[in-house]
């Protein structure tokens, strides 16, 4: 328990908005913002894209973010993150 807790320590399982500082703006979509984030403890520079959820709730656009995931899921390329 105690190796565990330090494991869970020093290597996170999970990345939340909290890890990252955003630097600048660099694209918007119908729902989202696309950024240039840093990564706070390794100062690695990320493009980050975040959606609002509201705004996709009352715009009806939940479908279409499903869409995306869909395709983004499919895409196999170097300079795009994998989807799961």
């Amino acid at each position: 328990m105690i190796v565990l807790n330090l494991f869970l320590l020093f290597f996170p399982l999970t990345v939340n908005f909290d890890h990252f500082q955003i630097l600048r703006a660099i694209g918007k979509g119908s729902f989202g913002k696309v950024c240039i984030v840093q990564k706070r403890d390794t100062k690695k520079m990320y493009a980050m894209k975040y959606m609002n959820k509201q705004k996709c709730i009352e715009r009806d656009e939940v479908r279409n973010v499903f869409r995306e995931l869909q395709i983004m899921q499919r895409l196999e390329h170097p300079f795009l993150v994998n989807l799961w």
